[in-house]
């Protein structure tokens, strides 16, 4: 596959065609045909426009986006290159023939982004999965990444306000680790040693002797797929696997310091015995490794916005945010601390339909939402691609499972370490927990005697409507009163104590509010 940077750059001027129209139709038939045609590019493009369109179908799913099952093909069903075309490849990384290796080689091949995998058969007799690259992807990639500008658009076009040559540096030096081999080899390893300690784990061995910079042999090892998980598990394997994928994904970051960040469907295979769920992972290429300060500050934040005990302000700012575009919606940070990770929040398992994460982000944040996101640093973005997975999966998995009970073996390794953690000072405006309101009340009187009263966490004020019945919304619809506007407006006085509503119906009135 030789590269041409003109032909490259015309694809590009065709996919921001596509984007342009994409994002200026409201006719949904339109939309669903110009994006096929996105998509379709995106797929013969593959590289990062590929990689682009996988993270796309799991950023769109986890917001509820119809659009995801339209980028969801470029997980696998992307066209594979034809065996002759990678046999040389193989066959140079080797120096010798393939039959002089492979006694069986499948001709079909699953397709990725960077290189197409085949079922193999070695002259030993042993099964192996076959990685191989595509011949030129390295300047496909370089290509890529001098087009960064054009590639962002499908995805809000990061040109308004971010720092391009840091997201440029950092998918570099990224890729760069992801085309090496050797070092994805050493990835898979160091994950495997993990594996031998954790039976919910399960990681193919690399085959060294066979491996090389651009082909990459492991043992083949077979797993249920994610479409059938979600058919046919029952309960209580769904309900182990959710358990076990938090908790990989919280020992992965916070303790090991090594998360898998590529969490589309073309990585992971399931396995089930009984009720016990295993998680067979493939695809070591890209990982997210915090270091040892990112890794405390977050830990320590998580613990801040569930104790209430300290300002998330310096927490940030230690986290690699930017102090310039953070200090104007400094004092929206608890809120929105408290949103972002509610889960661990929560003293009893969290059902993940209540988070709304985008929609409560965005009434927080209002305006100062670009703010925040150009605050963030680039290396961030392998940490929200390893979230939205996780994410993506719980929420398909419609089981709530406890995540502070998960956090708390994490905190409980770190603790030594996060009081001793170094941060920069506190100079901003008051910006602590102490602003957000602790419960939400309810109080149901009748000629002034309180007949009912109640008490909630705070966060409760979300689910506001499900919470009253159906007699005072009726009440309430008859009077004018909005409920949704009313929510949206605490979530932008960033959940302050307030008063919420009152009705007055007759002689029985209802009060909520926020103290």
């Amino acid at each position: 596959m030789a590269v041409s940077t003109l032909k490259r750059m015309t694809s590009y001027a065709a996919m921001a065609s596509d984007a342009y129209r994409l994002r200026s139709t409201d006719e949904a038939h339109v939309r669903d045909q110009v994006r096929s045609h996105l998509i379709t590019r995106m797929g013969k493009m593959r590289g990062l426009p590929q990689k682009l369109g996988q993270m796309l179908s799991i950023s769109e799913r986890c917001h509820k986006d119809e659009s995801a099952d339209q980028y969801a093909v470029l997980q696998e069903q992307a066209e594979p290159l034809s065996l002759e075309v990678v046999r040389p490849v193989m066959e140079s990384a080797w120096g010798c023939k393939l039959e002089e290796v492979l006694s069986d080689i499948s001709p079909d091949a699953h397709a990725a982004s960077l290189g197409q995998v085949h079922k193999a058969t070695t002259r030993e007799g042993m099964e192996v999965a076959v990685k191989v690259q595509y011949p030129g992807i390295h300047d496909a990639v370089v290509a890529d990444l001098k087009m960064l500008g054009w590639l962002s658009i499908p995805v809000g076009n990061l040109r308004r306000g971010f720092d391009l040559a840091s997201y440029r540096e950092t998918i570099l030096e990224d890729l760069e680790k992801e085309l090496d081999y050797r070092q994805e080899a050493s990835r898979q390893n160091a994950l495997g040693s993990w594996a031998k300690e954790n039976p919910f784990l399960i990681v193919p061995e690399v085959i060294d002797r066979l491996s090389t910079g651009n082909v990459l042999v492991t043992a083949w090892q077979e797993g249920e797929h994610w479409n059938e998980v979600r058919k046919s598990w029952s309960k209580p394997q769904r309900r182990s696997l959710a358990n076990g994928m938090l908790q990989f994904f919280l020992d992965g970051l916070l303790v090991n310091q090594m998360m898998q960040a590529d969490w589309h469907p073309g990585n992971f295979r399931f396995r089930r015995h009984g009720d016990q769920a295993q998680l067979l992972l493939y695809d070591f290429g890209c990982l997210v490794e915090p270091s040892n300060d990112e890794r405390l500050a977050l830990t320590r934040l998580i613990r801040a916005t569930v104790d209430r005990s300290e300002s998330p302000w310096p927490l940030l700012l230690k986290l690699g945010f930017n102090r310039e575009y953070l200090e104007p919606l400094a004092d929206k940070l608890p809120a929105l601390c408290r949103v972002m990770f509610e889960p661990f929040c929560c003293e009893h398992p969290y059902n993940m339909s209540d988070w709304r994460l985008g929609e409560r982000v965005s009434d927080i944040l209002g305006t100062d939402r670009w703010n925040f996101r150009i605050a963030g640093p680039a290396k961030l973005i392998f940490l929200l691609r390893a979230f939205h997975g996780l994410s993506y999966y719980l929420e398909g998995l419609e089981i709530p499972i406890f995540w502070q009970r998960a956090f708390k073996p994490c905190l409980s390794k770190l603790s030594p370490q996060l009081d001793s953690l170094q941060l920069p000072p506190a100079d901003t405006p008051a910006c602590d927990f102490g602003t957000l309101a602790r419960h939400l009340k309810m109080r149901v009187s009748e000629n002034g005697r309180t007949k009912v009263e109640l008490t909630q966490y705070a966060s409760a004020i979300d689910r506001l409507e499900h919470l009253l019945d159906e007699n005072v919304k009726q009440r309430i619809e008859e009077q004018g009163i909005d409920l949704k506007k009313i929510v949206s407006q605490v979530r932008r006085g960033g959940y302050a104590p307030t008063a919420v509503f009152n009705l007055v119906d007759g002689a029985k009135q209802v009060e909520v509010w926020l103290e």
